[in-house]
């Protein structure tokens, strides 16, 4: 499973231009939450990485005004995870 670790040595290092902060929540609705938020001038968003295994996963263009995701995925889809999160980085990039 993805996790914070994962963003910091495959997303993080190539955001060039971006702020990004790092949040933890201990009691949230599906666990523990820990949270990567990323700005820059075009572009920003969040990834909310859950201990019970749930993902959301949101990037909004400033520039254009658009959401290009918007997604929360279920503890088992491992697949449709890997998918959006692959994109993610491809859109950040």
């Amino acid at each position: 499973m993805k996790s914070v670790v994962w963003f910091k040595e495959e997303v993080e290092p190539y955001l060039k231009g971006f702020e990004i902060k790092y949040k933890f929540f201990e009691k949230g609705d599906f666990g523990e939450l820990n949270q990567v938020e990323f700005n820059s001038k075009e572009k920003g968003g969040e990834i909310d990485f859950w201990s019970t295994g749930w993902l959301g996963v949101h990037l909004v263009d400033y520039m254009k005004g658009d959401e290009l995701l918007n997604v929360f995925l279920e503890p088992h889809q491992e697949i449709e995870k890997e998918n959006i999160l692959e994109r993610l980085r491809e859109l950040l990039q």
